[in-house]
């Protein structure tokens, strides 16, 4: 009996020592592996909408490039990123929800931000079950104040346009690079907007766009 509780605590401490869901206030994210064995034609080929989520994490390899897909600076340099956009400016921005939190990613240093602790994968849907499931819920935001030092700044409603094709550009760059990673992804306008704004402490100018769920799936 002796012989059975010491083994049992060494293993409780063991995964203790090796599985935390705390939050951090920031995660700094390994560079964006550039390196896949998947050619971007058959990463486009076997793209699909996925659903049957597994509710394992990411690694952070992984993690990083997804993120770096979705809204990175691929030109250091000069600021700009993986994505277009209109006029340069960048008015979408990516929220990552984990089962840890909700962080705010910063292209800028290539790591997230905490906004608020806790499991809040399934406010980002209104009812879809495998979406709690998902590693990782990217939440899309536009925000006008990006536009504040543009050199011409267009009507609210063009602003709206051009977010919304930064967007699209943003959802596929993201679906792509989950292929390499043999991840599944699913791109959701079904978003339970005025809960996430709160939780997410989103100021009210802020305009919630999409979702998409992306993580490891169960074997077909």
């Amino acid at each position: 009996m002796r012989k059975f509780f010491t083994a049992t605590l060494s293993a409780a401490i063991l995964f203790l020592s090796t599985t935390s869901y705390a939050a951090q206030s920031e995660i700094i994210l390994p560079p964006p592996n550039m390196s896949d064995n998947l050619s971007v034609m058959n990463a486009l080929n076997q793209r699909a909408t996925s659903r049957n989520f597994v509710d394992e994490d990411l690694t952070a390899e992984q993690l990083s490039k997804i993120l770096w897909a979705a809204d990175g600076l691929n030109r250091p340099e000069s600021g700009k990123r993986v994505i277009p956009t209109a006029n340069g400016v960048y008015s979408v921005e990516v929220y990552a929800v984990t089962r840890e939190g909700i962080y705010l990613y910063d292209p800028a240093n290539h790591k997230l931000n905490l906004i608020a602790e806790g499991d809040f994968r399934s406010v980002t849907t209104t009812g879809q079950s495998f979406v709690g499931k998902a590693a990782v819920n990217l939440v899309f935001v536009e925000t006008p104040d990006a536009w504040s030092t543009a050199k011409h700044i267009p009507p609210r409603e063009a602003q709206i346009s051009c977010a919304n094709v930064t967007v699209g550009a943003m959802v596929q760059s993201v679906a792509l690079a989950a292929q390499t990673e043999g991840l599944g992804n699913c791109v959701r306008g079904s978003i339970n907007r005025e809960e996430f704004a709160k939780v997410a402490k989103l100021s009210a100018d802020k305009n919630i766009l999409l979702a998409q769920s992306v993580g490891k799936c169960a074997a077909k």
